[in-house]
């Protein structure tokens, strides 16, 4: 059912991106924005007093996004964790990318 305030929800879009790897690699990948709640609660984590908290709040951010083409998730919370550290880089860019954030920008 459509409202008038369609505009104003996350989309189902799947967004293609084309990422630089931290090798110099391309590769396609997908992503679809988050809702305000997801993108929030990676904002609390990231100022946790918890190191554990923190160190995992990249990771759940991006397996929130990232997707296949279909738009089922691309990767699980395991998988995520167990990203390289540059390739978390250049993912969180393009999730931050997706969402309309620029990358440095919290608001």
């Amino acid at each position: 059912m459509s409202s008038k305030y369609d505009d104003l929800m996350v989309s189902d879009a799947v967004h293609e991106r084309e990422v630089e790897l931290a090798d110099g690699s391309k590769r396609m990948l997908y992503f679809k924005e988050v809702p305000a709640v997801v993108y929030r609660r990676f904002l609390i984590a990231e100022q946790s007093d918890d190191d554990d908290v923190r160190a995992t709040s990249l990771a759940r951010l991006i397996q929130a996004s990232m997707c296949e083409p279909d738009g089922k998730p691309a990767l699980t919370l395991d998988q995520a964790l167990r990203l390289k550290a540059g390739v978390s880089g250049k993912l969180v860019d393009a999730v931050l990318d997706v969402n309309g954030k620029a990358p440095g920008k919290n608001a």
